[in-house]
């Protein structure tokens, strides 16, 4: 059973919460631990990682503790030290500064496996339909963009085949011309086959639509009511009075993409159902993203500092828990992937 894209993008939301709050090395190395599995479960050829991730993983885990080791000289842990005046390079190198290194390094882990699982579940199709109707010239240029980069790497590739059939070897520069030029050319025959088709349906047409009269003044209220409460936190340090009138800016915000949506109807051949799986799937991770916002005891094990001297980190059951949770999708999503182009 297919989980709903909103299931997926809330689970999205809570792993970016969970690395957001969080720099303790322990929760980090399971967060991803949990990745892996949902990555390899989900990929492809089962029971291997995708090798992008891994080579992506090792080479940012490294750069980040290598990096930081020589920007970084606090720290009392000295591992040794390099002789002389050259900046970044000499100075004591401690043990701290590593692991400081290797956690930025596993928040940025975390982070591409997350998103390339949601690149994995979610087709282009269902985040395109996403964007607001008010929206929709974006919407239009982006599934173009997304299907005219595929289409221009298989036009590559069999202009590259044919040529290496009659002989052609790249050696030097002036052999990719033969490759280029047609590539090329293919490329502007498909933007003007597909301008004529959106021509011919009526896609330049811009026929006279019913305006709003509130539209006009919803833009000018909510920059205002933005803005006001901006200056009352600053200035007069009214907190509660300037996120008031923040929140009603982002409400009109809302109400104005609602307005305009409702001037551009939209069609889908196929619409997404919400079942029980998904609607489960959708509770829980709206609940692990609360806990991870709200006080909760053990909450003070999501912080971590290694400066000035490494201690052992502490954990808490509780956090464990709620990040197995991210788990949930391998036992009600099927193994269903589809193509990244």
């Amino acid at each position: 059973m297919k989980l709903h894209t909103w299931s997926w993008l809330s689970w999205l939301i809570a792993g970016l919460i969970i690395v957001s709050t969080t720099r303790n090395p322990l929760y980090l190395l399971l967060l991803i631990l949990v990745l892996f599995i949902i990555q390899s479960i989900l990929a492809k050829k089962e029971s291997h990682l995708p090798i992008s991730t891994i080579k992506f993983s090792i080479s940012v885990l490294f750069l980040s503790s290598v990096l930081n080791a020589f920007i970084s000289r606090f720290g009392e842990t000295i591992l040794f030290k390099i002789p002389g005046h050259i900046p970044l390079i000499s100075g004591s190198v401690t043990l701290e500064a590593i692991l400081f290194g290797a956690i930025n390094g596993l928040v940025l882990i975390a982070m591409f496996t997350l998103f390339t699982i949601i690149n994995a579940v979610i087709p282009v199709q269902d985040m395109v339909r996403l964007i607001p109707h008010a929206l929709h010239p974006i919407a239009v240029v982006t599934t173009i963009a997304l299907t005219f980069i595929p289409a221009m790497q298989q036009q590559f590739r069999t202009i590259q085949d044919a040529q290496a059939m009659r002989g052609q070897r790249l050696h030097k520069l002036s052999d990719w011309l033969p490759l280029f030029i047609p590539l090329l050319i293919g490329s502007l025959e498909r933007a003007m086959q597909i301008a004529e088709a959106m021509t011919a349906r009526g896609y330049s047409v811009q026929p006279i639509k019913k305006q709003f009269p509130m539209q006009k003044f919803i833009l000018p209220a909510l920059l205002l009511f933005i803005i006001s409460g901006w200056l009352v936190i600053l200035i007069l340090n009214k907190s509660v009075l300037g996120w008031l009138l923040i929140g009603s800016g982002i409400a009109l915000l809302f109400s104005l993409f609602f307005t305009s949506g409702r001037r551009f109807p939209k069609t889908r051949f196929h619409e997404e159902t919400w079942k029980i799986p998904s609607i489960f799937f959708l509770f829980t991770c709206l609940g692990i993203t609360i806990f991870f916002l709200i006080p909760f005891p053990g909450k003070e094990t999501l912080a971590y500092n290694p400066y000035p001297l490494i201690t052992t980190p502490t954990i808490s059951i509780s956090v464990l828990l709620a990040i197995l949770l991210l788990l949930i999708p391998t036992l009600l999503n099927k193994r269903e992937t589809h193509d990244s182009d």
